[in-house]
């Protein structure tokens, strides 16, 4: 099998054989951005299932425990105590930067649904006024084809802010048809409708449980298995010293 020269594309490396086109991805080992090649593009994968910064995380907590169990001046107790407390504290960084990924991924889906489907910036009250009757007219609207037969029309008309208002409406039924349909009209928003579709959705339960798993820390065996809130309860454990030795 001969092999030519390889080429870069999308960050992964591609390499022509004869008879056929073979893809390697260099970085497959980095979890964080390990990629698999499906219907002729590379779909990143380690980046829904882990982050270098949880990874990190996981890291030190094993070699603080294991500096722990090596103390061996300390009781079997005050070992446990130790160790529930690093895992609180790296349970609870990876928890805040849970929320930080969750909180910008809602901001970004706003700002974008805001500059796509709804308005930005100060309105005169007679606009103010001509939207609010148009997002009324769109909130009626329950079904694709009347809410393209409407877009159809809103278009031709030139009346923009009805067409905004319907195609917000389809893009919240996920009425993907009329809202591809309204974008195809404003090329100016592609880059702004990209962005979007590549956002993930924080309401979607699938992804959401993926997000939970992917900034998680594992307990350490020591925990054996329990609850936050026993671990919080073991952490708040004062020991004298008598019992700390």
């Amino acid at each position: 099998m001969t092999t030519n020269p390889t080429t870069q594309t999308e960050g992964f490396t591609l390499t022509t054989i004869t008879g056929g086109t073979m893809y390697t991805n260099p970085a497959e080992q980095d979890p964080t951005i390990a990629a698999t090649y499906h219907d002729g593009r590379w779909i990143p994968t380690g980046r829904n299932l882990t982050t270098r910064e949880v990874a990190a995380t996981q890291e030190r907590l094993a070699k603080q425990v294991e500096r722990i169990n090596s103390r061996r001046a300390l009781s079997d107790e005050a070992k446990r105590i130790a160790i529930a407390k690093a895992y609180r504290e790296a349970r609870d960084q990876i928890a805040s930067a849970r929320q930080a990924v969750l909180d910008h991924v809602t901001s970004e889906r706003n700002r974008l649904s805001r500059k796509l489907f709804g308005y930005e910036g100060e309105a005169d009250p007679s606009t103010i006024l001509v939207r609010r009757d148009a997002a009324d007219r769109a909130a009626k609207l329950d079904d694709p084809r009347e809410a393209q037969r409407a877009l159809d029309r809103a278009m031709a008309h030139g009346d923009m802010h009805l067409a905004q208002a319907i195609a917000g409406q389809a893009q919240a039924y996920m009425w993907t048809d009329v809202v591809s349909s309204y974008l195809a009209a404003r090329p100016e928003a592609g880059e702004a409708a990209r962005q979007l579709n590549e956002l993930p959705d924080p309401n979607d339960a699938v992804w959401s449980i993926q997000h939970a798993i992917t900034y998680s820390v594992v307990p350490p065996q020591e925990l054996g298995g329990m609850s936050d809130y026993q671990v919080d309860a073991l952490a708040d454990t004062v020991l004298d010293g008598d019992a700390a030795a």
